[in-house]
């Protein structure tokens, strides 16, 4: 049954993509939660998700054979170029990493779910989205989240559905195996929401009563998941990630009435001095002084004496657990897959090459904004990304905000997304042909 069901799924998608490639592309998108379908094929493990991506590459190539691809891409080539650099050594990094792994096999089925499909996925998009489709692209997203929020909230109304130990703190996970996956998945959206909801009057961003209602619903929804799921982590980003969000945003971009610049972010960070000051757990869980804080410094200690010894290449991918198993303390707690540090995640998966590509981009990103903002041309979307940015980065310091099937697929989306905001020229996209 489950194997007619798949069947039915990938020729359905098939069709639709042959007849509508944009369409196809969103609705993947919309889809990326479906990487917790997973089967084999013959000795090889895969997820509906990589099947769904592998059709498009297929789909895609077949459309543009009798077009002219430059055409499409290379109208995107002022802003694409300082771009191409970072991705080359990104995946020069993770082929390297595959090679160093203590399991190769293993470590080549991370180097293509986390890193040559999504940004396969982004090339795909940049061929024939523009502005408007990547608007349509984290609409779906948002609507993704709708979805996901709503369904851990009724885990929370009946009890049903939460796997094991969650079940016992009644803390969510929507569809997903742990909490801290639905809050990894919808902090940089509910984030991305409030500031495009924050934003909308004409003139500023274009919008429709049906795109305030789905901000809106984004916002609330996740925001209760969110804190249903007891991810503490996304708790702190989101807010802080606003804070510099609103800070930095000049005063002509902000709806004066829905959500005045100054007011709300001092209002907020005020609030959360005050939270950090009187409340204990919160300054605890803050400042890592409570259990699980302490597991995550004793965890970032370990990995930097594996990283005295693997200082270059790190662990490969896939090999942290492997390699760490030298220097753990088993007494101490379980080997974790990932440090739960950005900065650790990356340089033991894919060694300094990785950290280096890394940097490159936060440093495009923040030149981008920078520039934008020094000539009074900063857009309403782009701060939308520098917050859902902002996002990953704060919760990056303790969690892993990348190394995922989504979430690293969600990643280059914002990331195609954030470019094609900040084009330069004038771009026509080449619509692939039926």
């Amino acid at each position: 049954m489950f194997q007619i069901l798949l069947t039915t799924i990938f020729l359905t998608y098939t069709i639709l993509s042959w007849r509508n490639f944009k369409l196809g592309l969103l609705l993947l998108t919309g889809l990326l939660p479906v990487y917790l379908l997973r089967f084999d094929i013959g000795p090889i493990p895969s997820t509906a998700l990589e099947i769904l991506i592998l059709i498009s590459i297929v789909v895609w190539i077949l459309k543009l054979r009798d077009l002219k691809f430059r055409k499409g891409v290379w109208q995107y080539a002022p802003t694409i170029r300082p771009w191409i650099k970072p991705t080359i050594l990104l995946i020069a990094a993770a082929s390297i990493a595959v090679t160093v792994a203590p399991d190769p096999f293993s470590a080549l089925g991370i180097w293509k779910a986390y890193f040559i499909e999504p940004i396969l996925v982004a090339v795909m998009m940049f061929s024939c989205f523009d502005k408007k489709d990547f608007e349509s692209a984290l609409k779906a997203l948002e609507i993704s989240s709708i979805v996901l929020s709503v369904i851990g909230i009724l885990q929370y109304l009946t009890g049903l559905g939460i796997p094991t130990p969650w079940d016992i703190e009644l803390r969510i996970t929507s569809i997903f195996d742990y909490p801290n996956a639905l809050g990894l998945f919808l902090a940089p959206i509910v984030a991305m929401a409030i500031v495009r909801l924050s934003s909308c009057r004409r003139g500023v961003l274009q919008y429709t009563p049906t795109d305030v209602a789905i901000w809106i619903a984004t916002a609330l929804f996740g925001t209760i998941a969110i804190i249903l799921s007891e991810t503490e982590a996304a708790l702190v980003a989101i807010p802080v990630a606003l804070i510099i969000t609103f800070l930095l945003s000049p005063k002509r971009v902000w709806h004066a009435k829905l959500m005045p610049k100054w007011r709300v972010g001092f209002e907020v960070l005020a609030v959360l001095i005050i939270l950090v000051a009187l409340i204990p757990t919160v300054r605890e869980k803050i400042f890592l002084q409570d259990y699980s804080g302490q597991v995550r410094i004793s965890q970032w200690v370990e990995t930097a004496h594996l990283l005295q010894d693997h200082f270059v290449f790190g662990a490969g991918l896939n090999g942290y657990p492997t390699v760490l198993a030298e220097y753990h303390d088993p007494t101490l707690y379980e080997i974790f897959q990932y440090p739960h540090n950005i900065f650790l995640n990356i340089w033991v998966e894919l060694g300094l090459l990785g950290l280096i590509a890394f940097f490159w981009f936060v440093f495009l990103i923040l030149k981008t904004v920078l520039k934008s903002y020094s000539a009074n041309k900063l857009q309403s979307e782009t701060l939308a990304l520098l917050a859902v940015f902002l996002v990953i980065l704060i919760h990056g310091l303790v969690d892993v905000p990348y190394f995922k099937n989504d979430l690293a697929v969600m990643s280059w989306i914002f990331l195609a997304s954030f470019i094609t905001i900040n084009k330069t020229g004038h771009h026509r996209p080449v619509t692939p042909s039926a």
